[in-house]
């Protein structure tokens, strides 16, 4: 009984005391604020400072697309990687071009057209070793595009007690750093047992994320030229140019797809177009005016899209900006264009780009490595050969060969006994000194 009382009057002690230290006071005090400013740059200024560099790492996976003997791989918001591709067994790292905000590319013609943060920017590749930057193609304000994508990391933030943001002003062009500025400013809090609250209003960043001579893309690509003209993906549009005799884009036209877009993918007229929503479908066959046939949607995810001429072939991510769960292979119905049905699935780890080659399905599915599937019954798909690498991104068939972009390596396989693949080659896209 003594300790029960002893220990009830310690707890009333212990109470009593916080209940005291709680009485909130208001309090001010000077304090040296790290405040985070926008660095800008404008489109001219970024257009003029396009280089032609010497190859660097790969560090990303990034949109990859073909043209004649060489391979173009994009690095995320960095560049263009040149990869001459003349011997498959022996790829070369040849060239990097270094183009801040890139994140697409496809070429005409000669011609590499790429986005540069909200502009599109052409290239004359004719001499492949001295690309040339046409500074008068540049098309301004064309592309939505992440403000954040330099945004300070928890790395550089976290050394400083208290910080601030600057906000982002899109009049001054595009934000291509942060920089530092330490400013003396009057903060007030409330103490109670030590506890600090600031008052600062810090921003927070949006979470992200009829010529005869053009490049092949993956599954996972925003540009698509078709015939004479460029489609290309921002956000819920499409964005249509116009491309001259000389291969200058002109404004053309816009389509708003009532959803996230994110690939594209043309066959027999038709361009499908994968959103996060689900697959559209759209008659190309007159280009400067597309017609929306049908739709088919999905849960919520990232959805690339190839086709032949019966079936639509989805995979379906879940996790980073896809929202969902959902991990897939979905394989639709499109002999009748106006009623498109879902006739067979097959669960995935986590799939990115997929190529269809006859009977048989590759599929890059992320760290799961690239799939062989047998598509013989297209209502019951099943997998006949998993290939491990680390991280499989995207996939261009030329057939018999298959070129595979992985994390900071590219693959190339045989594929002419499919569902076995022969692996011809591998490039690690790094430098050694």
């Amino acid at each position: 009984m003594k300790q029960i009382r002893k220990l009830w009057m310690v707890l009333m002690g212990l109470l009593s005391i916080g209940f005291s230290g709680c009485e909130l006071m208001n309090q001010e005090e000077l304090v040296e604020v790290a405040y985070f400013t926008p660095v800008y740059a404008t489109i001219d200024e970024l257009t003029f400072d396009i280089s032609i560099d010497a190859p660097v790492d790969y560090n990303q996976s990034g949109k990859v697309i073909t043209y004649g003997d060489y391979v173009f791989i994009n690095s995320p918001n960095e560049g263009i990687h040149i990869i001459d591709n003349t011997d498959p067994s022996n790829p070369i790292n040849k060239t990097f071009i270094s183009l801040k905000g890139n994140l697409d590319m496809a070429i005409v013609e000669d011609h590499l057209y790429a986005d540069m943060f909200s502009a599109l920017v052409v290239l004359d590749i004719s001499n492949i070793d001295q690309p040339v930057v046409l500074e008068d193609y540049t098309v301004e304000d064309v592309f939505s595009y992440n403000q954040y994508w330099s945004y300070p990391s928890w790395e550089e933030v976290q050394g400083y007690e208290h910080i601030g943001y600057d906000a982002i002003d899109t009049q001054k062009g595009i934000v291509i750093d942060w920089k530092v500025e330490l400013r003396e400013e009057t903060i007030s809090y409330d103490r109670c047992l030590g506890c600090y609250y600031d008052k600062m209003d810090v921003a927070v960043a949006a979470e992200d994320d009829g010529f005869s001579n053009v490049s092949t893309a993956g599954s996972m690509t925003r540009f698509l030229p078709i015939d004479k003209f460029l489609y290309a993906i921002s956000f819920n549009e499409l964005v249509i140019f116009e491309l001259t005799e000389t291969y200058q884009p002109l404004r053309w036209g816009k389509l708003d797809t009532q959803a996230a877009a994110e690939t594209l993918f043309r066959l027999n007229g038709i361009l499908y177009v994968g959103t996060t929503t689900g697959m559209l479908m759209y008659d190309v066959a007159n280009p400067g005016n597309p017609n929306f046939i049908n739709s088919i949607a999905h849960f919520t995810s990232c959805d690339p899209v190839v086709a032949d001429d019966k079936y639509a072939y989805v995979t379906l991510r879940g996790g980073t900006n896809c929202w969902n769960d959902l991990n897939e292979l979905q394989i639709i119905d499109i002999q009748d264009p106006s009623n498109i049905s879902l006739i067979g699935k097959h669960i995935m780890f986590n799939p990115h780009g997929l190529a269809i080659i006859g009977d048989y399905l590759l599929v890059c599915d992320g760290t799961a490595g690239i799939k062989v599937l047998d598509l013989s019954d297209r209502t019951i798909p099943t997998i006949k050969g998993t290939y491990p690498i680390d991280f499989a991104y995207d996939v261009i068939v030329s057939f018999p060969t298959a070129l595979v972009v992985g994390k900071q390596v590219m693959y190339q396989y045989d594929i002419s006994n499919l569902p076995e693949m022969v692996k011809i080659s591998e490039i690690a896209l790094t430098i050694t000194n």
